[in-house]
């Protein structure tokens, strides 16, 4: 019942979401040119500028991990393709997959890997997983800047610790929400399991990176935990 991957993993569809990398990397190395040329017109020392290139592209890699590992995972149900393409641009590890599930259940399907997946409902996946993620962008692009304003004379207020409160509240929010639907569902054990052991991990990467003084070692905390809870699951499923 996988046939939609010989849509999913045609050459063409490699083509067009190389164009669209090509487009995204023209970008990027556009935008780094002329930082540099600004920084240049700055009298910022070439030397500066450098390293601080080579400290943000160091510090760029840590949170991809988990996204890169999310790729490999949703190439299986998704294809290579349309997986490269979601991950590399503007798409995130958890809303991806997040995003194929609702499409795929709003389809009659368990999820994104049910064999009952079709051509069709693989292109409203694509549509969904692309459309939903638009949105927050579009809202950047138009009310960033009063967000911007209205944050500031917060801060400089009484209200610098409400800020604080308002963020870790929807971060805990946005968190719970994505994790109640396989936490709270006691028939699936795995994933509960699967939750704990992952918590857990990040946990001990902390305390090991106090105790040995590696700062570093809490920026891996997360593709760290991933693994352990991929691993965990594997194993978990295989015993049980």
């Amino acid at each position: 019942m996988n046939h939609y991957l010989n849509i999913a993993n045609h050459p063409m569809v490699f083509i067009l979401c190389a164009l669209l990398l090509i487009v995204v990397i023209t970008q990027t190395l556009t935008f780094m040119y002329t930082a540099y040329k600004r920084g240049q017109e700055l009298a910022i020392e070439t030397h500066v500028m450098q390293q601080t290139m080579k400290n943000a592209a160091l510090f760029s890699i840590v949170p991809t991990l988990p996204i890169i590992l999310m790729m490999f995972a949703l190439a299986v149900p998704l294809g290579q393709n349309f997986a490269w393409l979601r991950l590399s641009i503007v798409g995130s590890a958890v809303y991806e997959g997040m995003a194929a599930n609702i499409a795929a259940q709003n389809q009659g399907l368990a999820d994104i890997s049910d064999p009952g997946l079709t051509p069709k409902i693989y292109v409203v996946m694509m549509f969904v997983m692309t459309i939903g993620i638009i949105w927050g962008i579009l809202f950047n692009i138009i009310f960033m800047k009063q967000l911007d304003k209205l944050s500031a004379k917060i801060k400089n207020g009484s209200g610098a610790v409400l800020i604080t409160i308002i963020s870790t509240a929807l971060f805990s929010g946005m968190l719970a929400t994505l994790s109640a639907p396989y936490v709270a569902n006691i028939e699936n054990k795995v994933a509960i399991f699967t939750y704990i052991i992952s918590g857990v991990s990040v946990l001990i990467c902390h305390k090991l990176a106090q105790v040995f003084h590696t700062p570093s070692l809490k920026d891996f905390s997360l593709p760290i935990a991933l693994v352990i809870g991929m691993l965990s699951a594997i194993i978990i499923t295989t015993i049980t």
